[in-house]
Formats: C-alpha cells, structure tokens, sequence
C-alpha cells in the first residue's frame, strides 16, 4: 500500500477537526467529530479511518458500517450530507488520488465489508475542484448516480440585482408579501426556534416524516456545537404570528448558505410566505456577504426522480445549478 490508514479513536478528535477544517481542499463541518459527534452512541457503528502518507495526515474518511441489501457495505457518514474521502491538497493529483482509493478499496475488504458507497463532497463545497478524485473512483470501478442541487451567485450583486432575475410570478408574490406587512428577522431563542420547529413538523408530515434532527438537536447547534456557522430566520405577520421560518447552515471555507431547512404556515391566505422566505434567504446571505445561496437537491430516488415543481421553484428566483455524486462499489455479491 501506498498510504498507511488507521481507524479513528477518539483521542484523535482534534487532529481530525484541524485537518478538515484547516489543511484539506474539500472538508466542511459536517465532516468534524465536533459536528458528527451529536449523534448519540450507538446510533452508527463508526468505521471512519485516518490515511497517513509516512508521518503525515492526508485524509481522513467520516464513514458508518451498515447491512445494505444483505451486504456489510461501508458507507459515508450517515450523520452527514456528503462525506467521502476528504484529502489535503498535496493529494490533488490524479495518480496520487487512483493510489488513495485503491488502498482504501483493500483496506475495507481486509476489514470484511462487500461493498463501499461513498457521497462526496460537491464542488460547490470544496476549495478546489474534484475531478481527479472522481476520475479516481471510476478508475477503480465505482459507478456514480447524480442529484442536482440549485444555487445562486450573489456575491458583487445587489437585491434589486437579484430581484431582477425572479420571475414575474415570484415578483408579483413578493409585492403581496410586502403589502401584507410581513417581516422576518433572525432568531435564536429557544421560544423562536421551538416555533420554527413545529413548522417544519407540520411541514413534513404531509409527507410522513419527519425532521433529521430533532428540536434539542437544533438547540444545542444554535447555542452551543453550530453557534458559529448556524442561522434561524423567523417571518412573521403583522400579529406577530411566525408563518415561515429556515434554518441556515454556513460553509466558511467556501463562503456558501445553505437551506438545511424551509417551513411555512398551513393556513396562510391572500400571500405566498415561501415566496418571502426564499427572498429572506437571500437577504440574509447579502447581509452576512456569502458568495454563493445552495437551495439543496430537487430530486428524489438517489437522483433518478427529478421533482419538476420544486426545481422550478429555486429557479424561479434565478438559481443555477451543481450536482450532488453519490460513488457505489460492490466488492463481492451477497451469498
């Protein structure tokens, strides 16, 4: 092998956070022990390693071991959106990279897992593009499936720039929004974010489901594990009533907001709140001066179903677009 990989222990829970956060070209937050460390014990059977090139840490893997389909299949850190092999610079090479994945591919085997999947960080994430690593994972015989995700460049731009580009319904929802008075702010009380949260609730169990985290998950990211890259938005009528809210994740390393989640009042009539959330987003990203809003996937199935109405939506507001990959590799079939 090329590269010497370990499993992670915890006593390497700040080396891992430096590296991610200060030395690789596409580690976010959610690739640190300080984020993925929320989850309680037990929930995962962590099977994340450190690669070692001789002395020296040049990547590390946030990764859970789970039965897939009959199979032990090792796979992206559950608790996170994307994960992958995150690397540093000095591995932004495509030979070095091909060298990476196939010691990675033995190394599972050895540890008895029959196939691997890995949802690698987009380059709307990464510092640097990732083309080597995903020619490195075709290389190897992985096959991808693709999200697409919508996004809007705001930096060096205004809000009327930006207003500018919604469509003409979006507009015209926007004049009825402002009509009716409504406002939205920034929120962080534990009152704020409970209501946001029994929006969001309401929100998804018209589709029988149910948020990723819970509300005192939500809490300890605003007051204590997130406080620095997490945003609550709350809308609210002119009774004070909250009709939309968001939670916000902020991408410092490559200056992107995100919409980790959006939520609206059930019975809003005479204006469109979601129009005014998806503009209070927009503000927001203008006012804390990020470079680029990430609006999140429109498709479902691992990619295979496109949710025409909600792309239109994102688009409506000017986004353009990036992809989400997802690499699978099986290594023996189930018996």
């Amino acid at each position: 092998m090329a590269y010497l990989i370990y499993p992670y222990d915890e006593s390497q829970c700040a080396k891992w956070d430096d590296f991610v956060m200060h030395h690789s070209v596409n580690g976010t937050f959610l690739h640190t022990r300080r984020f993925l460390s929320y989850h309680p014990e037990g929930r995962f059977e962590d099977a994340s390693v450190m690669v070692y090139n001789k002395q020296e840490l040049c990547a590390v893997l946030p990764a859970a071991a789970q039965t897939v389909d009959g199979r032990r299949m090792l796979r992206s850190h559950p608790g996170s959106t994307f994960g992958g092999p995150v690397f540093g610079e000095e591995l932004l090479r495509a030979s070095r990279l091909v060298e990476l994945v196939a010691d990675l591919d033995a190394y599972f085997q050895q540890q008895g897992f029959e196939a691997c999947e890995l949802k690698i960080t987009s380059d709307l994430f990464s510092t640097r593009p990732t083309d080597a690593l995903q020619y490195a994972l075709y290389h190897a015989g992985y096959t991808d499936e693709l999200e697409i995700a919508a996004c809007l460049p705001v930096e060096g731009r205004t809000h009327d720039e930006l207003v500018a580009e919604y469509s003409f319904n979006k507009r015209y929802d926007m004049k009825k929004c402002l009509k009716a008075g409504i406002t939205f702010r920034e929120i962080r009380t534990e009152e704020e974010i409970a209501a946001f949260y029994d929006l969001l609730c309401w929100n998804l169990q018209k589709f029988d489901a149910k948020p990723v985290h819970t509300l005192e998950e939500l809490l300890d990211f605003a007051h204590s594990r997130l406080k620095d890259e997490v945003i609550f938005l709350g809308v609210y009528d002119t009774d004070g009533r909250m009709v939309a809210g968001a939670c916000l994740f902020h991408f410092a390393q490559t200056n992107v907001l995100h919409t980790q989640y959006l939520a609206t009042a059930p019975d809003v009539k005479g204006y469109v709140p979601s129009t005014f959330l998806y503009d209070a987003v927009i503000q927001t990203s203008l006012a804390h001066q990020v470079k680029t809003v990430s609006f999140g996937t429109s498709t479902h199935d691992r990619g295979r179903v496109l949710n025409t109405g909600l792309i239109q939506n994102k688009e409506g507001y000017g986004a353009l677009h990036s992809l989400n990959r997802i690499y699978t590799k099986v290594y023996r079939e189930a018996e």
